[in-house]
């Protein structure tokens, strides 16, 4: 197959098969939009399987199309002719795209001169086939079509229905985003030129036209996902205000005539804009609430899909089945991972509205409650103790000041409980009813549920454990059994703590310990393994923690622990050791708050102080834990 330009659209058969200036072409015609018309030449070698022939070309949106077969005279002559200005009831072959029946003669080589012109974009690619095998490939075709934009109105009933119960500004926008993508898709594919007999003045405007107000909608739709209208208002208000301009010019330029030069405007804009998103979104990873990581997955598909699209209609990669598809496929998985999206973030929104209504009402009854309790209270000892008013201030501040502290204390527990326990739990509910709707899956994919079941379940023991021995140690009966630990035991309590963690994660710096140390070696590892579990949660992977000892004879046995992470707020040193207190760079990991609180009990159960020696600002974060050689008697 070759090509020739025709600039003047005057070559006649003859004319243009003697020209000079044909150009080979590998697989398809790219030629971009232009007003030019084209002329392709194919040379056949026909098997020897028969006459009668079908040549279909792959551009559903051609103007006109006509078909030249040398005679017997060996003369050009109009053997067929196609596209969209003869009208689509006039066509040879009733389909959505220009096929041309032709007779070839059998076994040998045979020439044929296609003449092509149109608006839109000249990419195509030429399949030539038996009726038989023609017939088909259609019906597949057809199936794939219907399959395909039957799902995309499911979409839209379905977000229709869902946008008259939620009546959110999202959902109206993203049902106007997919309307304007089906519509497009579809008036691409030429299938409801075909089906409704739409003239080529009315289908070609109306598809510019969609095509330009998509570039408005779609960068509205994308600034409502990433949420930029109300981080940066000022730019989000100049982009949308800059493409709905461009979108209105593309728009006259189409309804002027000037398709190819409204398109290129239109398309050029748009890749602009996916450059702008994809930077943005880029710039944002980390800093909101996971909207930018959805974006580069959700658009990135379409994106990628249009960029292809693009390149294709601008001649710069070849027209082919995938080429061709590649924008009606992206927008399809597109609007899939957007539903999935939306459906999961307003489940999400009405699971977290319920639970906040209930526990304000929780809240709200167990407060009147107390409130009610404490005023009957004091009254009745304001009746009775009059005489004694002074006394009684200082009694209920201090009452005050207890339900206070209790009062944090059980919300920082309910906290813990509703944010810790709940990860866990839903794993083992989605986990079992896997398992239970699929009985026979492989045995791997059971063992790796069944993993999950006990991981979760572990992490579930991990936290009642800590939160029973921090509750143990918060009463009258502390489980303090202290004896003599020589320098053999210290060492195998250390070498056993280093152990628990992979090769090369803790480095323990010898020295020379004491030759007798009175402690609670059961407590003293609870103690040591907080301070290492803490520091492993804030080190980066292949990173090291060191555990120093050093001994004095006055001041006794010191831990260092140290590790290279992000350095401490200085607003959370203060609480650092304080009960159920997480700092905000331990939010993404699982804890109850108990550890660093549990090493200040143990240190203190032993008379010593645990306390932190660097912030991490110009140093490594280093906890520090003391402890006399001698522990206290009445510990």
């Amino acid at each position: 197959m070759s090509m020739l330009r025709d600039p003047r659209g005057d070559l006649l058969p003859q004319e243009a098969a003697a020209a000079r200036t044909w150009q080979d072409l590998k697989e398809s015609l790219s030629a971009a939009y232009t007003p030019d018309v084209i002329w392709l030449r194919l040379r056949l070698q026909t098997p020897p399987a028969g006459e009668r022939w079908l040549l279909q070309l792959s551009h559903a949106l051609l103007d006109d199309v006509r078909l030249y077969q040398r005679d017997a005279e060996g003369s050009w002559q109009l053997t067929g002719q196609s596209g969209e200005d003869m009208g689509r009831s006039n066509w040879v072959v009733d389909a959505r795209n220009p096929v041309l029946p032709l007779l070839l003669p059998v076994g040998r080589e045979t020439e044929l001169l296609i003449r092509l012109r149109s608006k839109n974009a000249m990419s195509t690619y030429v399949t030539l086939s038996s009726p038989e095998v023609y017939g088909a490939a259609a019906r597949r075709e057809y199936l794939v079509y219907g399959i395909g934009f039957g799902f995309g109105l499911l979409l839209l009933l379905f977000h229709t229905l869902f946008w008259h119960m939620s009546r959110e500004r999202l959902s109206a926008w993203y049902l106007i985003y997919v309307g304007c993508a089906l519509s497009v898709e579809m008036l691409t594919a030429g299938l409801p030129q075909q089906l409704l007999d739409l003239p080529v003045t009315l289908s070609d405007p109306l598809l510019g036209v969609i095509m330009s107000m998509s570039l408005v909608i779609g960068t509205r739709f994308a600034l409502l996902q990433l949420d930029l209208e109300a981080a940066w208002p000022r730019f989000s208000h100049s982009l949308l205000l800059l493409t709905l301009c461009i979108s209105l010019g593309s728009a006259l330029l189409v309804l002027a005539g000037h398709n190819g030069g409204g398109m290129q405007l239109m398309q050029r804009s748009a890749m602009l804009n996916i450059l702008l998103f994809i930077g943005i979104a880029l710039c944002r990873l980390g800093r909101d609430q996971g909207q930018a990581r959805a974006f580069l997955l959700i658009f990135g598909v379409y994106y990628a899909a249009v960029v292809i699209s693009f390149v294709r209609n601008m001649g710069l990669i070849p027209t082919s089945v995938w080429s061709n598809n590649a924008a009606a496929l992206g927008a399809a998985l597109h609007m899939l991972l957007m539903s999935m999206r939306l459906n999961r973030r307003y489940d999400l929104l009405r699971r977290e509205k319920e639970q906040a209504q209930r526990r304000v009402v929780d809240v709200v009854a167990r407060q009147n409650e107390r409130l009610d309790q404490a005023v009957r209270a004091r009254t009745a000892e304001l009746r009775q103790e009059i005489t004694r008013r002074e006394a009684l201030e200082q009694d209920l501040r201090a009452a005050l000041e207890t339900e206070r502290r209790a009062k944090q204390s059980q919300l920082d527990f309910v906290a813990m409980i509703s944010h810790e326990f709940r990860t866990p739990l839903a794993i083992i509910n989605t986990t079992a009813q896997q398992i239970a709707r699929n009985l026979d899956a492989a045995r791997e994919k059971t063992l790796a549920r069944c993993a999950n079941l006990r991981n979760a379940a572990q992490r579930l023991a991990a936290l009642v454990d800590e939160y029973l021995t921090v509750d143990r140690m918060d009463t009258a009966h502390a489980p303090f059994q202290p004896r003599d630990c020589d320098q053999a035991m210290l060492a195998e309590l250390l070498d056993d703590l280093v152990a628990d963690w992979p090769d090369g994660r803790v480095q323990l710096h010898d020295a020379a310990l004491p030759p007798l140390l009175r402690c609670d070696p059961g407590l003293l590892r609870v103690a040591l393994r907080n301070l290492l579990a803490n520091a492993d949660r804030h080190t980066p992977p292949g990173a090291s923690i060191e555990l120093r000892l050093q001994h004095n004879e006055q001041t006794g046995l010191s831990f260092h622990v140290s590790n290279p992470g992000s350095e401490i707020p200085a607003d959370e040193v203060p609480r650092l050791f304080e009960k159920y207190f997480r700092g905000r760079q331990a939010l993404q990991s699982p804890g109850a708050g108990l550890g660093l609180y549990l090493v200040r009990q143990i240190a203190e159960l032993h008379g010593g102080q645990a306390r932190l020696e660097s912030t991490g600002r110009s140093d490594a974060v280093s906890f520090r834990l003391d402890f006399p050689l001698a522990a206290p008697l009445a510990a």
